[in-house]
Parts: structure tokens; C-alpha cells; sequence
């Protein structure tokens, strides 16, 4: 296949996250619902923690649980009424339609809750009442991403307590508006030219001032972005898509103008928000989405040991946790991913159903002078110590996510002493 136009590039690049925000809400509220009613506007929770058979969204925690609504600000403002959540993480978190953060309400800066927040278009000239915390989006389609953290497994239900009174209401006009242009197929990356030009160009139609919006450049027209797409448009995009899905993955990801501190990579710290660098906010798109900005959370990742060698199933290896800790005012853990042929990221299966590690798991075992040796492999360990602080490891290459929520200044300039891996003969 002849090199591929760089304006060809630049408009998929731009355009990847708005089919991947349409891609996300399909399989989150529609693909599963009779008759293919998309159901907007309407709260949902997650009432298990995700484990490897979360594949909606790639690189999925296993640290709270989550409450989501799809909204469609179209016809009007919304309300959500948050009680109060005392002595632990939380954060409403919402996305534009191009998957850039635009309001983060939690308690970092809201405390314990027990408020009501007047959610409204920033085209919307209706004034928000008295007593009601204002958010302002800037677009018509968003998602509020709901995280709640879990303490441990007997702390389920008392976050699904508190989830229970979470509310959304719409305020005025149809809790179902319009419904956008379907992806399709939605498992994986795009394979068809033609409506994923259909996708992105009804969602940028929707959502003119979504993210840092630019007008379309006219180069982008021949390829058929920003206008009705014609036949011939899409069947060259469906024979270009293997190689722009190459060049979205080539980005990086969370990796994306990423520094590397002791072996770990350290994120962007655009990342979450974006600004004006499409190549990251699509890489995240892809590798991350709904990766909350830094000062809320730090995604920290390897994929190789401290000798520079690749991760992989087929060795073992001992990641040692400083007898400091990793400084949070939240928590921190650190988990385990399978790396996807498109490049998405999503947990492995394995006997003990173990996906995460962290300051929160019970029956850890600290050395005497107080660090944490976590045991990475496929197999059982046969030591005790190694079994209760086992991460069972996929059969081939991973990656490790270390999060921090709510990290220490000196965290977040990585000036702490990090994890180590040492490979294990």
C-alpha cells in the first residue's frame, strides 16, 4: 500500500476519539438493549468490581466501583444528587464528546458531598437555582464516569449503598433525545471506512465546540470529513484503516510524551485533558479512556524489568515496594493487564481472581524492615509469603499500571523512591 496522506493522518488522529466515545457508549448502553433504544440520561452502576471480563473500556480498575450515565444535554439541564460519601475516594468525572476532561467534582475539592450538581450545556441560557453546584459542559453528548473506591470485598456493599443514592433527573424535555449514527461493528478498531466517517462526522456535527475544536481543514474534505461521505470515500478509508489504526497505536497511548523515573513511565501531563495534542488524547482514546487528569490520578506503566528486558508470562519476578510507600492522600495499586493485538489493555484470567495489588488488599506480607515484595508469575508459588503477595502474570507480554489517586506532590514529580522488578531465575 503507497504511504498514506499526511492530511489522511492528521484527520483520522483528530477524528479517532469521537468514534471511540460513540464506540464506548453503544456497547455500555445499547448494544444489549431490545430494539436498539439508546438509553441516555439514565444512571447505571457497576455493582461488582472489573475483572477480565470488563472489555467495554480498556485498562479497567479493579479499585471502585463505578456509576455511569451517557447524557445528551440537548433538551435541557440535568440534575445528579450525590449523598454524602465520608472517608473515602470519590470523583465525578465528565467527558466531552472528544474525551477531554471538562468537570472533575470529587473529594479532592468537594469533600464528603452530599449535594446536588445542575449539569447544563454552556450554550444553555438557564440559570442554575440556588443552592445547587453548577456544571457547565461543551458539548451536547458527554459521559459522567462515577468512581467509588471499595476498601475490600466486604466493603461491596456498603458502596453499593451509597450508589443506590446517587440520582440523575432530567429537568425538562425528553429523557431520550435523538439518537447519534451507531458504530459498527463495535468490538475492536474500526474496520469500516464508511461508517466510521458516517460516526465522526455526525458526532462533530453534534458537538461543534467539543474538546480544543479547530475547523475541519479544508485537506481533510477529499477523504470525507466534515461533509456526507461518499461511497467511494469510504471504500479508500476501509482499505486505509489497518495503517491509521497503526498510527493511532504508534502513539503511545498513556505513554505519549510520556518521561521515564526509574523505570516507570511517567504520564503526560496533558493527559486527561489534552489541550490541543490530538495525537495523545487519541492514543488515551485508545489505551486509556477515561483517564481521569493528574491532579486527581497518576497512571504510572512498564512493560519491561529493571534491566531494561520485556515483561512476559513466561518468566518470574519480584516487584519490591519501598518500605516508604507509594505517598498518596487516597490510595494507590497497582495492576496487571493482558496487551491486546489493537493495543487495548484488559485483565487476565487466572485461579485466584487476583487483578490488582495495593494498600487496600488484605493478607499482604511485608519484609521486617517494611517493604512489599509482590510476586509476579503465571504459576502458583510454592512459598507462603510468595503465594499471599502472588499477581498472577497473562501467558505472554503485559504491562503493569501503577495508580496513584489523589499523589503526594513529590509523587507526582517523581521524586519518591518507586517499585522495583527484578526478573527471577
Amino acid at each position: 500500500m503507497p504511504a498514506l496522506d499526511p492530511a489522511l493522518i492528521d484527520a483520522y488522529v483528530y477524528t479517532f476519539p469521537f468514534y471511540e466515545m460513540a464506540r464506548t457508549r453503544y456497547l455500555s448502553v445499547q448494544a444489549n438493549v431490545p430494539g436498539g433504544q439508546t438509553r441516555i440520561n439514565i444512571l447505571g452502576h457497576r455493582k461488582a468490581l472489573s475483572d477480565h471480563t470488563a472489555r467495554a473500556v480498556t485498562t479497567p480498575n479493579n479499585d471502585t466501583l463505578y456509576s455511569s450515565a451517557w447524557l445528551d444535554l440537548s433538551t435541557g439541564p440535568l440534575e445528579l444528587t450525590i449523598p454524602r460519601i465520608a472517608k473515602r475516594y470519590w470523583s465525578v468525572h465528565f467527558m466531552d464528546a472528544s474525551t477531554s476532561t471538562a468537570a472533575l467534582v470529587g473529594s479532592r475539592n468537594a469533600g464528603e458531598g452530599d449535594m446536588k450538581l445542575w449539569i447544563a450545556s454552556t450554550d444553555d441560557t438557564t440559570v442554575a437555582p440556588a443552592g445547587v453546584r453548577e456544571v457547565r459542559l461543551p458539548s451536547r453528548d458527554a459521559w459522567m464516569l462515577i468512581r467509588i473506591v471499595v476498601d475490600s470485598p466486604e466493603d461491596i456493599s456498603n458502596v453499593q449503598a451509597l450508589q443506590a443514592g446517587l440520582s440523575l433527573r432530567v429537568l425538562n424535555g425528553p429523557s431520550q433525545p435523538s439518537s447519534p449514527i451507531l458504530p459498527k461493528p463495535a468490538l475492536g478498531s474500526p474496520v469500516d471506512g464508511a461508517n466510521y466517517l458516517a460516526v465522526v462526522n455526525d458526532m462533530l456535527q453534534r458537538n461543534p465546540k467539543a474538546g480544543a475544536f479547530k475547523p475541519l481543514p479544508s485537506a481533510w474534505q477529499p477523504f470525507g470529513f466534515g461533509l456526507q461521505a461518499t461511497a467511494e470515500q469510504g471504500a479508500a478509508l476501509t482499505a486505509a484503516l489497518p495503517d491509521l489504526n497503526m498510527a493511532v497505536r504508534a502513539g503511545g497511548g498513556l505513554s505519549s510524551g510520556a518521561r521515564d523515573v526509574q523505570g516507570w513511565s511517567y504520564p503526560n501531563p496533558a493527559v486527561g485533558t489534552f489541550g490541543t495534542d490530538y495525537g495523545l488524547r487519541a492514543g488515551v482514546a485508545l489505551a486509556g479512556l477515561g483517564a481521569l487528569p493528574p491532579e486527581e490520578a497518576i497512571y504510572l506503566s512498564t512493560t519491561t524489568d529493571k534491566s531494561s528486558q520485556a515483561l512476559d508470562g513466561q518468566q518470574r519476578y519480584r516487584l519490591r515496594v519501598p518500605s516508604s510507600g507509594i505517598p498518596t492522600h487516597a490510595f494507590w495499586s497497582l495492576s496487571m493487564y493482558q496487551i491486546e493485538p489493537d493495543g487495548r489493555m484488559f485483565f487476565t484470567d487466572n485461579p485466584i481472581k487476583r487483578y490488582t495489588v495495593g494498600d487496600r488488599t488484605p493478607g499482604l506480607v511485608k519484609g521486617a524492615d517494611g517493604s512489599l515484595d509482590i510476586t509476579l508469575q503465571r504459576d502458583e508459588p510454592t512459598d507462603p509469603q510468595q503465594k499471599a503477595n502472588w499477581l498472577p502474570t497473562p501467558a505472554g507480554k503485559f504491562r503493569l499500571m501503577l495508580r496513584a489517586y489523589l499523589p503526594s506532590v513529590a509523587l507526582a514529580a517523581g521524586q519518591v523512591n518507586l517499585p522495583t522488578i527484578e526478573k527471577l531465575k
